[in-house]
């Protein structure tokens, strides 16, 4: 009768599974503090990237308003001279001057035109929350809502350009602009780049144009003082954007030290 023999695993101690149980855990806790902070980090890297990103939008935005405001200016100052030649019918022995006026039409649409590149992208992404400091992400949505609110005003401007070049068009005629275009239309066809509008059109130095009734005269002239009073409050506007968008740079390069 053969006896067989049973070998027996010495039964480990509960210390042995609890210091196992914790290494695990400490292993587990380790690599979730490891992903916590590279998610972390990623995420700062990312706010420090938007926020250069921002910089350059708001410089780029106040360049384009101080060009804006500076060429608002002087079509105003174009638009006293076209209300003055008109009101004291001297048009009538200045008709060179009422075409030069058309060909750089001082009523027509001037926009502003945000760099908000990064402002959608913080805005459609879910991307503000990376925006820790409050000041700053006040500061951005103020200047946001600001810019959005004025770009409502630009339909009027397209209306009144519309009305006033109905009525000064009764002062020109086509086939002059037709043939004092008709050089520079002839050089942009056959260029292979972009030719300078400088010079687009070669007018006679005597025109002659008709006199409007006093109705059209009167009709013109209010349109004029409209697009004038318009133009005033845009640069209003203008200067209160560029206000807004030199403050929040400033705030901006202090909070992020952006260049």
């Amino acid at each position: 009768m053969e006896v067989h023999a049973h070998s027996h695993t010495a039964r480990k101690r509960w210390t042995h599974y609890f210091w196992e149980f914790l290494m695990l855990f400490l292993a587990v806790f380790c690599g979730f503090l490891a992903e916590y902070q590279l998610e972390h980090k990623i995420e700062r890297d990312r706010e420090k990237q938007f926020m250069q990103t921002m910089t350059e939008d708001l410089k780029t935005d106040s360049a384009q308003l101080n060009r804006l405001i500076r060429l608002r200016k002087s079509r105003i100052r174009e638009l006293d001279t076209l209300f003055h030649i008109i009101a004291t019918d001297e048009y009538l022995s200045k008709g060179r001057k009422v075409y030069q006026l058309y060909e750089l039409p001082y009523w027509d649409i001037l926009r502003f035109f945000p760099s908000d590149r990064t402002m959608q992208q913080l805005k459609n992404g879910g991307n503000m929350r990376l925006i820790r400091k409050k000041n700053v992400s006040n500061e951005l949505m103020k200047y946001d809502i600001t810019v959005r609110n004025y770009k409502e005003y630009e339909s009027l401007q397209t209306e009144l350009a519309t009305q006033i070049n109905q009525h000064l068009e009764k002062l020109l005629d086509p086939l002059i602009i037709e043939k004092a275009t008709s050089a520079f239309a002839e050089k942009q066809l056959v260029a292979d780049t972009i030719v300078s509008k400088s010079g687009r059109m070669d007018l006679p130095s005597d025109i002659t144009i008709l006199k409007l009734t006093d109705t059209g005269k009167k009709i013109l002239l209010k349109y004029i003082i409209q697009v004038k009073t318009l133009y005033l409050q845009h640069i209003r506007d203008n200067m209160l954007e560029k206000k807004l968008a030199e403050e929040t740079l400033a705030l901006v390069t202090k909070e992020y030290n952006t260049n």
